[in-house]
């Protein structure tokens, strides 16, 4: 192992190290404030893409800076990417006359960056009518600075193709490890009782990933546990996030890496030990089956997490493959061929298989894990979708019925970004609260106004036709999880959780990459 490798590892561990002990209440959270500036430290001194690496890896593991008792809730990730995107523009000789110009040609510049540019524009003119100017300019800093990691990764993969795989293995990893946190959480909840669990979780975990006022919020209210009539209450899966529907999108998210991993690494001929001391012809390479492990536990996770919203919106994804291979022959009459996507209509039928057994599965270890549980509780929860008069079913019309009156009312620039807690009559505050439409489509109009959503509509039309079209290894993979995410903002908004967003844009910039 070379001197680089042995810094990078020890950096992570120290990260690892920090935020689990100031999560469990070992050390102070003001150690987080010495391990960001360690970070930073790093991210100066080290390369582009080792820092680049790093900082994806650390996506689950982002958390609040303790830099006041009244200002503890901005998260480390926006100082570090601000610092690796300088790093990056100043490597790469940008603030130099030649080198802005071969970075920043308009004439290169494809159709996703100036409609993402154009919507940001909108968002800018929308301040025009707002109430609350500051918590406009936030969110439009909150875009542009998640938007600087799309412009790193794309960068870095078109400079060096070497560096996608490691990329994608980052991401995985990420994944990962949101899911050994959400695990954990289930673990505990089988050997101490629900409340000490909220109480510990909010007092401890969410003040040092999200700051004290959250923690106060969470600690009264939440969404954390599914009631059942006849049941113990039951945790619903969310991780280090704050809600399980961030948790569950984050998680489909990490699906694409694990997909792209299982299959690439499933096509590979076996390796051969050819060792005279062995047997002739020994196969010790497993192939991308190892990838399997966290697709399964993905999917129980999503059941886990009870966001029926994400339940629902895979049907449509799902639906698309039942239909090609079930009419795979007559397509080719029709001059359209399947056999070229056949390995990824085979993997995603087998998770379809895991997916609707993941509910009987998850069902039987709740059971098991909540005293006087039946064996029936994920089918319950599914079952609440065609309840209009369930509560959380009823309120989301309600909200729904505000968005489009007040879209009604300002069709053109809306009530003004960052401000949608005005559609509900409510204090600028309850955004911070999770006030939104539960419908990004919704919430983004009602922001912004109409032309708003024709912008962000496009936008998802070049990635999906892009997806489809461009990149045939890659795309495919990344097309059928865009297609649920795509759906799925019918019913939340989470894609703008800032752990979530910042793992998103990791495979749309492989998507534009330019590198198969």
């Amino acid at each position: 192992m070379n001197k680089e490798k042995t810094i990078f590892y020890i950096i992570l561990v120290v990260e690892i190290l920090t935020v689990v002990l100031a999560g469990i209440g070992i050390v102070e959270k003001e150690a987080v404030l010495i391990m960001t500036g360690l970070l930073v430290f790093y991210f100066i001194f080290s390369k582009v893409e080792d820092s680049l690496i790093l900082f994806i890896i650390s996506i689950p593991l982002f958390i609040a800076l303790p830099i006041t008792e009244g200002f503890d809730s901005m998260a480390n990730w926006r100082i570090l990417l601000l610092v690796l995107f300088l790093k990056w523009f100043f490597v790469n000789n940008i603030w130099g006359q030649e080198g802005f110009q071969k970075t920043f040609n308009f004439k290169k510049y494809n159709k996703l960056t100036i409609l993402a540019a154009l919507f940001l524009i909108i968002g800018f003119l929308s301040l025009i009518q707002t109430v609350d100017v500051v918590a406009g300019v936030k969110k439009l800093l909150f875009l542009i600075n998640i938007f600087l990691l799309f412009v790193i990764v794309k960068d870095v993969i078109q400079k060096n193709s070497d560096y996608k795989s490691k990329i994608i293995k980052s991401g995985a990893i990420a994944g990962v490890i949101s899911l050994i946190i959400g695990y954990s959480q289930l673990i505990s909840v089988m050997v101490a009782p629900l409340y000490t669990f909220w109480q510990w979780w909010s007092r401890n975990v969410i003040s040092v990933f999200y700051g004290i006022d959250l923690s106060k919020l969470l600690a009264v209210s939440n969404t954390w546990f599914s009631y059942y009539e006849g049941a113990p209450p039951t945790l619903r899966m969310f991780s280090i996030f704050p809600d399980s529907h961030s948790f569950a999108l984050f998680t489909i998210i990490g699906l694409i890496f694990f997909s792209y991993l299982l299959i690439k690494n499933s096509n590979k001929p076996p390796r051969l030990d050819t060792s005279p001391s062995k047997s002739k012809y020994k196969i010790f390479w497993c192939g991308g089956k190892i990838f399997w492990i966290p697709i399964t536990l993905s999917f129980l996770t999503l059941v886990f997490s009870g966001s029926r919203g994400v339940w629902v919106s895979g049907g449509i994804p799902f639906l698309i493959i039942i239909f090609l291979l079930i009419f795979k022959n007559k397509l080719k009459y029709v001059g359209y061929s399947t056999s070229h996507i056949k390995p990824y209509l085979k993997a995603f039928f087998i998770m379809l298989m895991i997916f609707a057994l993941a509910f009987p599965v998850s069902s039987l270890i709740m059971s098991q894990s909540y005293q006087g549980a039946d064996g029936t509780l994920a089918f319950k929860r599914a079952k609440t979708l065609a309840d209009l008069e369930e509560l959380s079913v009823k309120s989301r019309m309600e909200i729904w019925q505000k968005s489009l009156k007040s879209i009604l009312k300002r069709p053109i620039l809306g009530v003004g970004i960052g401000n949608y807690p005005v559609v509900l009559d409510q204090d600028i505050s309850t955004a911070k609260k999770g006030a939104s439409a539960h419908n990004l489509y919704l919430d983004i109009t009602s922001e912004i106004g109409i032309l708003g959503l024709i912008v962000l509509l496009l936008i998802f039309w070049q990635i999906l036709k892009r997806a489809i079209k461009v990149d045939k290894s890659f795309g495919y993979i990344f097309a059928f999880f865009f297609i649920w995410i795509l759906i799925y903002n019918l019913f939340d908004v989470v894609l703008l959780n800032d752990k979530v967003l910042l793992l998103f844009m990791i495979p749309l910039a492989l998507l534009y990459s330019n590198h198969e």
